[in-house]
């Protein structure tokens, strides 16, 4: 009988043993998870600042499209037929850019914060009159989620798209 509940006992202490094991393993795992989801996150949006800045250094690298980019925002009607074709490719890949960077926001690996700045700035580009007939026209294989999300936003939020010739680059002082 002794040895009966000698042997009752330590399968006690091996069950209780095991339970505290397998919360620490849980807990662990828990902080891992937390670790990596943020992990996600930081390269997310580094990836976001990076594809912004990759374009911008291709707005830099064309005198010529900063010179239409200009017009286009102060003065759009002045535009040729050709600098508004040259536009709308500049802002379709920026929208293009833009629908990836909402890809990785819908799926929480960018922080509202990160996206709204975003989201700001494709509203304001929608104020423009060519992007606005752009948009308007469908001219761009964007999916019908982003599309839909675009459309859902506040048509004036403030953010302007502003004259880049008043900004110095490394190789325009």
């Amino acid at each position: 009988m002794e040895h009966q509940a000698f042997a009752q006992l330590l399968g006690n202490y091996g069950e209780f043993v095991g339970a505290i094991a397998v919360v620490i393993t849980l807990a662990y795992l828990a902080v891992q998870i937390r670790q990596n989801t943020e992990s996600v996150r930081l390269s997310s949006e580094l990836a976001l600042s990076q594809q912004t800045s990759d374009f911008a250094a291709r707005m830099w690298a064309n005198p010529e499209m900063l010179r239409i980019w200009d017009l286009a925002v102060t003065d759009p009607s002045s535009l040729s037929i050709d600098e508004i074709r040259q536009y709308r490719w500049v802002c379709a890949d920026l929208f293009l850019v833009y629908e990836g960077q909402y890809q990785l926001y819908k799926r929480g690996h960018v922080a509202e914060d990160v996206w709204k700045g975003k989201a700001d700035m494709m509203c304001g580009l929608l104020e423009n009159p060519i992007v606005s007939e752009w948009w308007s026209a469908r001219m761009a294989p964007l999916t019908d989620d982003f599309v839909h999300y675009i459309d859902s936003l506040p048509t004036s939020n403030g953010w302007k798209y502003q004259p880049i010739s008043g900004i110095s680059s490394p190789t325009n002082p």
